[in-house]
């Protein structure tokens, strides 16, 4: 199959149907999601268009927007990795769901089971007896050179046969109107939290839609999820774990999502320990067993005992538990195992072998070098391929990253990568080219047709498995078909699967006349999360306090406080910024000496300066920074709260440098906001532990900065001669 030349779109002339849809036009040879090129619009598609229709462009825009805006005060954000760095950017959402009719998931349905059932029974073996490389079924190289086979794993049995808990799989359609499987995700599986916040975001984005769309729920998935590992203890209350790497891994924010929407603590390496072979979670009232740990951690770093050395983002001794069965992990450590490409190429046969079935999704055509037959395929074609190496970490948001295609290569490129293909065939893939389907997103105030796909999520359901009635889908910004990396800016869409039938209304809120039990709680606080609480409480303290006295010190420059604007005044305002660290007296004795110009240009830089320790966004970074380490503890409405100054900063920077009345203007705001954080911690947070302590942080703050200011104006005269005593209160 040929690739569409990047950047250009050869379109088909406009569909003759009414309304928006009239003017969508067709990918020619690609298969399109809403649109049939003979019999118009889809059915499953007509009602949702009906009411597009009778909106005005600008309810659309409207609800893009608003969408954006929810998703920018939820604070939902991937973290994009760029070069050395990297960069938590906004999550996108296209305003235009992606529908699917309920016969067509039915299909799709049975499909990912089977497959999940498939990649268990893998798992289980390889793991286990290893009879598939007995048998010569798996290659022994795609199993001991894979580093996510990990040997320390070998021989320890999981509860009820089950390793993969939770399984994500990466669907496409070709032009053929057929699905295909592009991948398979068992080591940790991202996505289903951005599917649960997308569909949160839509249903008030476009809530007259989504109220008369019989659109399947997904709130029973989760509950089937965290009813299966609750299962998995076998304990009646277990204490269960989310492990997360921490705040820079790519997909935080979903950690804290779902760790928030389950119910289940979230943890780092550091807030476990493993003592008698048992695993403990720290907590101020001491240690406490945990019985299970969702990881979002990779397999290899979760034991530096047993596994790699140099991880520190693992619990020394894990492994020793598991293999004690005094810990379920799910999914289990090394099922990263069937995430490789190459081993898609045996999975039919594989399927023969454990089910006795044909596979009904089929996978994505893959050939693997390492075998004669495939590599001479490979070279004979190289052009109409896209090669990877065999073990390359691909992934729902890097799906075009360790790609090769040959076609765009110079001809020595080419040459170069056939030599290695000949040398070591088994270090590389080779796929079909797959023209991804299109589906409608909003562009220019109109439907535009872009390259889609899907992921569907599957977990473990006693000893099967639940598929959830939808997915992430992901667009491409650009032209290409048959690649869509999210790390590239790409956004993602709520999926819609249709139903026939009364849609299942289960919420986990829990309803008005449910029975609570009601239980002192809070002493379960991890060590770490304390700290940070109590570091939070500092930060916001100290970030109010900094600016009350920037402000103090403005307002004099500027002259708005009239007979008490002395040089006196402002240079014991001076002195509190040199006690509070923020330059030495010497140089605040010149700031002074050399007249206001070089105090207002030296409150630009405690404004603004990202290199001085004491600036006002570096405090604001700190405050946010401590804030994301316990985001699962904070409401939405303290996260949004916290979140709105650093927002702010950010946009009062843009436009530096700026005028005195734009610094009080800017100051103000910003008081208002660090303000309101603390009103919402006094009124509206649960007196735990955690607020506890967050208070503690507060009050010793508070008491310091008081302190200094009170020891540079309290005066040995008479205060109403200078206006000390005003200043002091202010």
């Amino acid at each position: 199959m040929n690739v569409s030349e990047p950047g250009r779109r050869q379109d088909t002339p406009a569909t003759d149907t009414a309304g928006l849809s009239g003017k969508y036009r067709l990918v020619p040879g690609v298969f399109d999601e809403m649109l049939d090129p003979v019999a118009g619009i889809r059915p499953h598609w007509q009602s949702f268009l009906a009411g597009l229709d009778a909106m005005p462009l600008s309810e659309i825009d409207r609800a893009r927007d608003t969408a954006q805006r929810l998703v920018r005060e939820n604070g939902v954000t991937y973290n994009v990795y760029e070069g050395s760095g990297s960069g938590a950017h906004p999550w996108r959402i296209d305003p235009i769901p992606f529908i699917v009719n309920g016969d067509e998931w039915k299909v799709l349905e049975q499909g990912v089971l089977q497959r999940a059932r498939l990649l268990n029974a893998i798992v289980a073996d390889i793991y286990g007896p290893q009879k598939l490389l007995r048998n010569g079924m798996i290659p022994p190289a795609l199993v001991f050179e894979n580093p996510n086979f990990l040997r320390p794993v070998h021989g320890i049995e999981m509860p009820g046969g089950t390793h993969l808990h939770f399984i994500a799989i990466d669907l496409a359609r070709a032009a053929d109107n057929k699905w295909w499987v592009l991948g398979d995700r068992a080591q940790a599986p991202s996505g289903a939290g951005y599917a649960l916040e997308n569909r949160v975001v839509m249903r008030r984005a476009v809530s007259n839609l989504y109220r008369h769309a019989p659109v399947q729920r997904l709130a029973a998935f989760f509950q089937t999820f965290s009813d299966s590992l609750v299962a998995k203890t076998g304990r009646d209350d277990p204490l269960m774990v989310l492990l997360t790497p921490g705040p820079w891994n790519e997909t935080y924010f979903e950690h804290a999502y779902l760790a928030r929407y389950l119910g289940i603590p979230l943890v780092e390496g550091a807030d476990l320990t493993v003592r008698d072979d048992r695993v403990y979670l720290k907590t101020l009232a001491g240690l406490k067993q945990v019985d299970l740990i969702v990881r979002r951690v990779d397999g290899e770093f979760c034991d530096p005992l047993e596994l790699r050395t140099d991880s520190l983002l693992g619990v020394a001794g894990l492994v020793g538990a598991i293999r004690a069965g005094n810990v379920v992990v799910a999914n289990s450590l090394g099922s990263g195992i069937v995430e490789c490409e190459a081993m898609m190429s045996f999975l039919p046969g594989l399927s023969r072998h454990f089910l006795d079935e044909d596979l009904l999704l089929p996978t994505v055509a893959t050939w693997w070098c390492g075998q004669d037959r495939e590599r001479e395929y490979v070279l004979d074609n190289l052009d109409g391929l896209v090669v990877r190496h065999t073990f390359s970490n691909r992934s729902i948001f890097g799906g075009g990253m360790n790609a090769l295609l040959p076609s765009a290569m110079s001809s020595q490129q080419r040459d170069d990568l056939r030599a290695r293909i000949e040398a070591r065939g088994r270090d590389f893939i080779a796929q079909e080219i797959l023209p991804l389907s299109t589906t409608p997103a909003w562009q220019q105030n109109s439907l535009q047709p872009s390259p889609m796909v899907l992921r569907v999520f599957v977990c473990a359901d006693g000893g099967d498995y639940h598929v959830m009635p939808g997915g992430l889908t992901r667009i491409s910004d650009y032209t290409y078909t048959h690649a869509v990396s999210m790390q590239q800016g790409d956004a993602s869409k709520d999926t819609w699967v249709t139903s026939d039938e009364p849609v299942n209304q289960f919420s986990r809120l829990s309803a008005g006349d449910h029975e609570l039990v009601l239980r002192r709680s809070g002493t379960d606080l991890p060590s770490r999360v304390a700290d940070n609480l109590f570091w939070l409480g500092r930060y916001a303290e100290r970030t109010e306090g900094t600016v009350r006295l920037m402000r103090s010190v403005i307002r004099r420059i500027a002259g708005e406080t009239g007979a008490m604007d002395s040089p006196r005044i402002l240079l014991r305002l001076i002195r509190i910024l040199a006690s509070l660290g923020y330059l030495s007296r010497r140089t605040a004795r010149r700031r002074i000496d050399a007249g206001l110009e070089a105090v207002e240009a030296e409150m630009a830089g405690f404004l603004f300066d990202r290199s001085s320790p004491r600036s006002l966004l570096t405090l604001l970074d700190d405050l946010n920074r401590t804030a994301t380490l316990v985001r699962d503890r904070l409401s939405v409405d303290a996260w949004q709260t916290l979140d709105a100054p650093r927002s702010l900063a950010r946009r009062f920077e843009e436009k530096a440098p700026l005028e005195i009345d734009d610094v009080l203007a800017f100051l103000n705001e910003m008081l208002r906001l660090l303000a309101a954080f603390n009103g919402m911690q006094m009124e509206n947070m649960t007196r735990s532990t955690g607020w506890r302590l967050l208070d503690i942080g507060r009050r010793i703050e508070r008491c310091e900065h008081t302190a200094k200011v009170v020891r540079e104006l309290a005066p040995a005269h008479d205060p109403a001669e200078d206006g000390s005593h005003d200043l002091l209160l202010e």
